[in-house]
């Protein structure tokens, strides 16, 4: 004889083997027993609740020879054993998802005005949220006004998907799922009637996988009794949700890489942790699923507790983003993992200490020689970088250390024209702080670190500019004769975000007019050469006139050409 699974073998045959649904019972049993049943229902609930099941009893109700006094089917006259096989011609089941168009429906409401050999006949549309819009449209008119022998059964997982006006056209009743109170009871009877008594572990097994489902648990508990016992994937989701809640990375891949190695689907995996992290989510705030046994009830709250609401939350999105991505994933393994490590990271980010590595192991520099570390910022890593010498050559011998500069004394005297003009080198190391640079600091890398980043015109303006000040979040500028004041200050915005980020606060620039008389040097820098080559001679009074006629005609070049810059040859013509 061929095997038949167990939630088939033991579908429900009366009104009282119907598990967890005492509500749609009672009013369906006295529907029956009144002879007040109504022309259309609509049964709505999850998955495995009995919405089919019912739906043929009271089929077979309607049709029994022999009705009991409570509104039972007695099961053994012909209509009864009929509609038990499938064979009666009363019941006639359509499933929606296949047969959802338009024809279908008004096939089906023209074979409804025939008489059948029963008192009733029964219709059961299953999935009927399927039907789409000109279906849904054509079954309206004949659930308002339906023959008077015929009685409409609408099943769906999704009641939100039905049309308002097929509601408000049935009598509704929502299924629930089946608590673990009443589950495990009906999973132990059913094991014993198939001959294969099973123990309490796998009683709590089933009813777990079973998530309220009668027919899920009954499906759990056909695979317990092929595999010969409990399975290791519940083995599985215990490691994962335990790893999780000690935001233990290593352990989380390795739990499920340990879970597909047995051939556990990832999208099983993420829903199954999913769930018990939901239940762990409830447990701690003081809510017992009432699908979840009393033994997981207890593991719930001690694994909540360690977790932590906040990350039971986080967990739990993160799964449930996996778990969207998972259809249009090619891999979904690479899904789920990606999802834990990014829930994860951030965590070993926070709490991860300094690393021990090379990068953390004494500088080449002496514990003496080493510049005090910076504040973290911008300036600070700038200035780090500074302070760090540049590894030697592999083929070249190690040059020894160059001693540190000595410490310049307040009173000390300016630098030279010369030295103002050069980068800022490797042994030369920049303020820690920009709010702490001097206007001889930026000075120094006014060209490497400034206006080498500027665009080419802005780069012609600003190349020969004199620093004069930084006060505050102010840094004044000079610019050489002939350079076009006009335009540079319009140009100024292309230096200040470059100010900005050297001196790590909001910099505003201001560019003095060259023509002016010129203020004081700054404090450590001395004026700049005015170019380079030999310096041209100062003309005598009797050739003012000529060279101020030359100085118009090369002012005249510079503003026609914006950007240019003035520049001496060896004989001192311009």
């Amino acid at each position: 004889m061929q095997h038949q699974s167990l939630y088939r073998r033991f579908r429900p045959q009366r009104f009282a083997e119907v598990v967890g649904q005492p509500h749609l019972v009672r009013a369906l049993r006295n529907a029956v027993r009144e002879d007040r049943v109504g022309h259309a229902y609509l049964l709505s609930g999850p998955r495995g609740t009995g919405k089919t099941s019912t739906a043929r009893i009271l089929a077979k109700a309607l049709n029994c020879e022999a009705l009991t006094d409570d509104g039972e089917p007695c099961g053994i006259c012909d209509s009864c054993i009929a509609v038990a096989a499938g064979t009666s011609m009363d019941l006639i089941e359509l499933d929606a998802a296949s047969n959802n168009s338009v024809n279908h429906i008004r096939d089906m409401t023209e074979k409804a005005a025939l008489v059948s050999s029963g008192r009733r006949k029964v219709y059961l549309l299953d999935e009927v949220h399927m039907l789409s819009a000109a279906a849904s449209n054509a079954l309206l008119k004949t659930l308002e006004e339906p023959p008077s022998h015929v009685v409409f059964i609408l099943a769906t997982t999704d009641p939100n998907k039905v049309l308002p006006t097929i509601r408000s056209r049935t009598q509704q009743f929502e299924l629930s799922l089946v608590g673990a109170d009443e589950m495990a009871p009906h999973v132990r009877a059913i094991a014993e009637a198939a001959g294969a008594p099973v123990d309490d572990a796998v009683v709590d097994y089933v009813t777990e996988r079973g998530a309220g489902s009668v027919r899920d648990a009954l499906s759990a508990l056909d695979t317990v009794l092929a595999a010969g016992g409990i399975p290791d994937d519940r083995t599985d989701v215990n490691a994962l949700v335990q790893a999780l809640a000690r935001a233990d990375l290593a352990a989380t891949l390795i739990a499920v890489a340990a879970a597909t190695a047995a051939g556990v689907d990832a999208r099983d995996l993420a829903e199954r942790t999913a769930r018990r992290l939901r239940d762990m989510f409830l447990v701690g705030a003081g809510v017992e699923p009432a699908e979840l046994p009393a033994a997981d009830i207890a593991s719930a709250r001690e694994l909540s507790n360690a977790m932590g609401r906040r990350a039971n939350v986080r967990a739990l999105e993160a799964l449930g983003s996996a778990l969207a991505q998972m259809p249009q994933s090619a891999d979904r393994r690479l899904t789920l993992e990606a999802a834990l490590v990014g829930l994860l990271a951030d965590d070993l980010l926070g709490a991860g200490t300094p690393d021990a590595g090379p990068s953390a192991a004494a500088p080449a520099r002496g514990a003496a020689d080493a510049p005090a570390p910076p504040t973290a910022g911008p300036a600070a890593a700038r200035a780090a970088m500074a302070a760090t010498t540049a590894p030697p050559s592999l083929d070249a011998p190690p040059a020894a250390t160059p001693p540190p500069p000595p410490a310049t004394p307040p009173t000390a005297p300016a630098p030279s024209p010369e030295a103002d003009r050069q980068p800022p080198t490797a042994d030369e190391p920049v303020a820690a702080s920009g709010a702490a640079m001097t206007a001889g600091d930026l000075q120094r890398m006014w060209e490497s670190l400034i206006v080498g980043k500027l665009r080419p015109v802005a780069a012609g303006l600003f190349r020969d500019a004199t620093v004069l000040a930084h006060e505050r979040n102010v840094v004044t500028v000079r610019l050489n004769e002939g350079v076009p004041l006009a335009q540079a200050r319009r140009r100024g915005n292309e230096v200040e975000p470059i100010l900005s980020e050297l001196l790590d606060q909001t910099v505003r620039l201001e560019v003095s007019d060259p023509s002016s008389a010129p203020g004081p040097p700054p404090e450590d820098v001395a004026q700049p050469a005015e170019t380079a080559g030999p310096t041209p001679s100062v003309p005598s009074q009797d050739s003012a006139a000529p060279a101020s006629s030359q100085q118009d005609k090369v002012q005249r070049i510079v503003d026609r050409f914006p950007g240019s810059v003035v520049v001496r040859d060896d004989e001192g013509v311009t």
